[in-house]
């Protein structure tokens, strides 16, 4: 090759040449403007599930057993004081049993 070809080789890289800065877009083409951004996960909350998460808090702060009530009815039993109503009993598990049915 001769100097006039290499010159004309030398120019046209010269010509190319960029300020060397890259651009995010051209650098990951995966992430360019054109590709469209995928919708986030949502949760819609009826409000009957509002009422049940409220409920849950409500309860998270109540004791499980009243204390106050297992009390008296230990004392009650102790004294001979504490009446079974057999039949009430009957009648709540029967009602208790057709519930199920329904």
């Amino acid at each position: 090759m001769d100097q006039a070809t290499l010159g004309k080789i030398g120019n046209k890289v010269d010509e190319t040449k960029t300020s060397g800065k890259v651009e995010p877009s051209s650098a990951r083409p995966e992430q360019s403007a054109s590709r469209p951004v995928p919708p986030s996960d949502t949760v819609n909350l009826t409000s009957s599930a509002k009422l049940l998460a409220r409920l849950d808090k409500t309860l998270e702060t109540l004791p499980a057993v009243n204390a106050e009530r297992v009390a008296e009815i230990r004392t009650a039993i102790e004294s001979g004081d504490y009446e079974i109503d057999s039949a009430a009993i009957a009648d709540a598990m029967v009602r208790l049993d057709r519930s199920f049915g329904e």
